[in-house]
């Protein structure tokens, strides 16, 4: 050991061997390294979030921030973790070596994978970053220090890969490897390695003292004290040690470890069934290989060729052996692989057939799409075996390897139809047959208005973007939103690049289906293309082919993610797709954005050409057409410009499209009557095109407006254009959002515009004072919308989407309300001002409620209606209150006493008399009182018997309570000639001399007087009815004699006139 403590690591490693892929002890002789100052090997979990330190020093246990893994002896950050590191063994010591086994996932960009410094990067530090912007690996320190603090921190770093030279050092690697940096702050100099070998010059001079010229430090993985994106990386082993070794020890420490960490790297696949490649060094490290059996034969660079055994032979086992070199240390390890023979015809027809499955078979609600090709190259071969009561059909589909059910669903309220297909598979001479049943779904029966909107959005890089999120709006407001789920992203990817951009989500033609699709594309950690091209610009070199889909039918249920590919590939990436329904050829329609190349080889597009946008037709958004151009347009005014993110809407047989020119940064708006008209080689003019072509209706849509947020729209992307609700609050007829991020000069998310002509460009006003930036929905990690869509729905849509993903939101239940006015009086003054709101998660709140406007005809008489209100709660949930009209309707219908009626103009006058035979026996019950109006009350005051003269008053009251009417009779006895038998009124049940009665529901007063007929009734003196029968007889009597003189008379006239002649 020398003057400054370094300690020569040179080892001599024993040769060992491998049985069965199991590792043995390496033995070593000479001079082991001292024991690290700090260590983390991550060979078991963390307890907690505490790692352990393994190293010399007590106090150096690392905390974990974040969910990270580890796994395999390796801790796996994910670009949302990061570990503490205490630095207070750090403290005081000028000479340290810093080494890191770890595998770059994050591609080349500004990020961390090791952090010593300051927490404020003026003051100084030491950063690793295994691949910068350039691809190069970056390990560096400052001139700046806490003594001499610099704005710029950057633009003091000496070392590979610095800022001020990104392309100096070595380049980077995506294996496994070893970083190693050793400070001698006591010679004031500093060098980096990578696997043992020195990066960039043997070293740089640094500040006297090292580290400690910093101040207090931080120490982190996976991060800086920058506000870069945290790292993507794999860690395998963490070690400071308390020495600044030599160049001969790095060396011997790279080499004492390098096969432990190498080996477990290596992947070999189970089964093989194509040629596939072997690595042949990894960090270093040489790797042979050999094979067991000429089922696979590996060549020298690592290509192996895979030769099945013919059909009906058993499959190979074949083992390969790889062995691997280090400085003349090899150690060797067997993999097993299985190589299965050739499919017979029946095996592969077998197999394409099993394939074979159709999407949604049990819920269908659109034509069909079927193959025609099965994978192994089998020809599928459709028959309609039973129609249905759908007249199911079988046409061409959208390409050549596909067929479309053609079905017309039944009619809403119909039961669902079944459709059977057959389906005969070839093979060679191989023939099987399947038959597989459609279940057609009725039309739907809900023709309900759109009455809210959800929003699906990204908010961009980082924690919580490159995911998607919904957002619902509050009631019939585009301008007014509510965060759902808490503000977490819904939707994530686990397929193509892992990230999801751009959403758009749509009705179906019939309106009981949504589809939703995205963008595969994960810029965030993204490694450098092939080319060389890095980030967004890589992302349009070596992007997806593919766009992510997923269905529902209700907006909360969603299918599995489909990865679906639509590009060729010629293209380089595949962004912001949209869709749209065409009547004109009953095809859904998705257009998206991409550059597309001479040549299908990434690796060389050092250049970027330009976005054209694309579109393919689909039945079902399983099956698409061969893409074709849309729009070609060459707009390089810089790299990648075209033409992108274009999104439609349809009005009066009129297709409107607003899209982004890469040019200008600006939106233009163009119209045309057929939607797959193609625009080539410049953009068109307001009089160019035929009548069917697209034509410009304006350019800058929206540029130079405030844009309520504190500047200009100047420019935008990531459209979507949008039809207002009608009863929308803020009435307009059209929106175009625009996503305005800070690259263009904006809030960094969506500007809302409006108009009501979407026919005329100039009328787009922005209105982003009307949308304050608390209206917005806003995810947990502060994100807010960017590009994506707003979808107008239902109240019933809507609601399911509150109950899913708000239920402190979604209104379960509202009172029944009710109040009572008078013919003629407005009641808006006694509605009810707040109304007690149940919610779906059982909470209950207060809240205003604002009505509308009554309609004075609706009270202009006796009834009942509704008014209509919308609450004042987050969800604006509509409310009802039915009003009741009550009449002021006091009069009589009728009016009978003892079976008499009376004259009921005279009894309002007052004047009515009636005679009655016996009107000391006159009770209530002989009153028969009925009102016009059924809801007024009647009620009769009969005064105290008397044996001459009575009097009747009824008062009718309307049901306004407010309107009375009183009508009065008196009542006289008829004299008779002999008195009356005796009567005893005590025997009537109920009598009462004198009485107050209030009438029934009904208004009538007794009714069931008329039905109690009595002699005395009908007027008569009983005490006279024998001298009238008397007076009746001796009448008959003469009668009859003077009938017979009559007829005597006329007898002896006659004879008289016989005896003259």
């Amino acid at each position: 050991m020398n003057g400054h403590g370094k300690r020569a690591l040179g080892l001599l490693l024993g040769c060992v061997t491998l049985a069965s892929g199991s590792l043995l002890p390496l033995a070593a002789s000479g001079e082991e390294t001292e024991k690290p100052l700090i260590h983390y090997s991550f060979d078991a979990a963390p307890s907690g979030r505490t790692i352990a330190n393994e190293g010399s020093d007590g106090h150096s246990d690392a905390t974990l921030e974040g969910d990270a893994s580890v796994k395999d002896g390796r801790l796996v950050l994910t670009g949302t973790q990061d570990v503490v590191i205490p630095t207070g063994a750090l403290k005081d010591k000028q000479d340290l070596t810093v080494s890191i086994w770890l595998k770059n996932d994050s591609g080349s960009m500004n990020t961390s994978a090791a952090y010593i410094g300051n927490a404020d990067t003026a003051k100084g530090y030491f950063l690793l970053n295994p691949s910068n912007p350039a691809g190069r690996v970056k390990a560096v320190m400052t001139t700046a220090t806490a003594n001499q603090p610099n704005q710029s921190p950057w633009g003091t770093e000496v070392g590979p890969g610095s800022t001020g030279a990104p392309s100096s050092g070595s380049k980077s690697t995506d294996d496994m490897a070893l970083y190693t940096t050793v400070i001698s702050g006591s010679t004031g100099t500093m060098s980096s390695y990578l696997n043992g070998a020195p990066l960039g010059s043997s070293s740089y001079s640094i500040p006297q003292g090292g580290l400690g010229n910093y101040g207090d430090l931080v120490a982190y993985l996976g991060k800086s004290s920058y506000p870069d994106p945290k790292s993507r990386i794999e860690v395998d082993d963490y070690a400071i040690y308390d020495q600044a070794m030599d160049s001969a020890g790095v060396k011997g420490l790279y080499t004492s470890q390098a096969l432990e960490k190498v080996m477990p790297t290596v992947a070999v696949p189970a089964q093989a069934s194509e040629n596939f490649t072997l690595p042949t060094d990894l960090s270093g490290v040489h790797l042979d290989w050999a094979s067991s059996s000429t089922a696979l034969v590996v060549a020298d660079d690592g290509t192996v060729t895979v030769n099945r055994p013919a059909p009906g032979q058993p499959d190979a086992q074949v083992t390969l052996t790889a062995t691997f070199s280090l400085n003349g240390v090899t150690r060797t390890k067997a993999y097993q692989v299985l190589v299965p023979h050739l499919p017979s015809d029946q095996e592969q027809a077998q197999a394409d057939l099993d394939a074979v499955g159709i999407e949604n078979a049990d819920d269908v609600r659109t034509n069909v799409s079927i193959p025609t090709v099965g994978e192994h190259g089998s020809s599928f071969t459709w028959s309609v075996k039973d129609p249905g009561t759908v007249g199911a059909v079988i046409v061409d589909g959208v390409n050549g390897s596909s067929k479309t059910v053609k079905i017309n669903r039944p009619a809403a309220g119909k039961p669902a139809a079944t459709v059977v297909l057959s389906l005969e598979v070839r093979h060679g001479d191989s023939r099987l047959v399947k038959e597989f049943t459609l279940k057609v779904q009725p039309m739907p029966a809900d023709n309900s208005k759109d009455q809210a909107y959800v929003w699906a959005f990204f908010t961009g890089e980082g924690v919580g973007g490159e995911k998607i999120s919904l957002a619902a709006s509050k009631g019939n407001n585009a301008l007014d939103w509510n965060t759902l789920n808490n503000g977490s992203p819904l939707f994530t990817s686990s397929k193509g690049e892992q990230g999801l951009r751009d959403p758009f989500i749509m009705r179906s033609k019939d309106g009981d289906k949504f589809y939703m699709l995205a963008t595969d594309l994960k810029i965030s950690g993204r490694p450098n293309a092939p080319g060389g091209l890095s980030g967004f610009m890589g992302a349009q070199a070596n992007g997806s082919k593919y766009i992510e889909i997923w269905e529902s039918d209700d907006l909360t249920h969603w299918s599995q993610e489909r990865h679906v590919k639509v590009s060729t590939d010629y293209a380089g990436n595949t962004w912001a797709p949209e869709a749209y329904y065409d009547a004109e050829i009953g095809k859904y329609v998705v257009y998206w954005a991409s550059n597309l190349y001479p040549g299908t080889d990434p690796a060389e597009r050092t250049a970027l050409t330009y976005n054209r946008m694309m579109y393919v037709t689909t039945d079902d958004f399983i099956n698409f057409s061969k893409p074709q151009v849309w729009i070609d347009v060459d707009r390089r005014g810089q790299p990648g410009s075209g033409s992108i993110d274009a999104t439609v809407q349809k009005k009066d047989g009129t297709y409107y499209r607003v899209y982004k020119d890469e040019k200008t940064m600006t939106l233009r708006q163009e119209k045309s009557k057929d939607l797959l008209a193609k625009v080539a080689g410049s953009y068109p003019t307001a009089a160019s095109g035929d009548a069917n072509g697209w034509s410009l209706v304006g350019e800058r849509i929206g540029g130079g407006q405030a844009n309520g947020y504190g500047g200009t729209f100047s420019a935008g992307e990531g459209p979507s254009l949008f039809r207002a609700n009608d009863g929308d609050v803020n009435g307009y007829q059209y929106y175009l959002f625009a996503d305005q991020p800070n690259y263009h000069g904006g809030p960094n998310h969506y500007v809302p515009m409006a108009t009501n002509n979407i026919s005329k460009a100039d009328q787009w006003k922005v209105i982003g004072d009307k949308m304050p930036e608390a209206n917005f929905p806003t995810n947990t990690d502060g994100g807010k919308p960017r590009h994506g869509t707003v979808l107008p729905v239902t109240r019933a849509q809507y609601q399911k989407v509150l109950e899913a993903y708000a239920p402190h939101v979604a209104v379960a239940s509202v009172p029944a309300m009710s109040v009572e006015t008078k013919v003629g009086q407005d009641p808006t003054p006694n509605l009810p001002a707040q109304v007690e709101l149940t919610k779906a998660d059982g909470s209950k709140e207060q809240v205003k409620v604002a009505w509308d406007a009554v309609d004075p005809s609706a009270y202009s008489h006796p009834g009942t209606f509704r008014v209509s209100g919308i609450a004042a709660d987050a969800s604006r949930m509509p409310v009802e209150v039915t009003v009741k009209v009550l009449s002021n309707d006091a009069s009589l219908k009728s009016l009978t006493v003892a079976g008499q009626p009376v004259n009921l103009a005279q009894a309002l006058a007052g004047t009515a008399t009636l005679a009655l035979a016996d009107l000391p026996g006159l009770t209530e019950a002989d009153i028969a009182a009925l009102a016009k109006d059924d809801q007024a009350t009647v009620a009769l005051t009969l005064d105290s018997s008397g044996s001459a003269e009575r009097m009747l008053t009824i008062t009718v009251t309307a049901a306004d309570k407010a309107t009375t009417r009183t009508y009065k009779v008196k009542l006289t006895q008829i004299r008779s000639a002999q008195p009356a038998p005796d009567k005893d009124n005590s025997q009537k049940p109920g009598h009462s001399s004198a009485g107050n009665s209030s009438g029934n529901s009904s208004g009538n007063a007794n009714p069931q007087a008329q039905a109690r007929p009595s002699l005395s009734a009908t007027g008569v003196d009983l005490s006279k009815v024998p001298g009238l029968l008397l007076a009746a007889s001796l009448g008959l009597v003469l009668i009859a004699v003077c009938r017979f003189f009559v007829r005597r008379q006329g007898s002896a006239s006659a004879m008289d006139g016989d005896e003259r002649k």
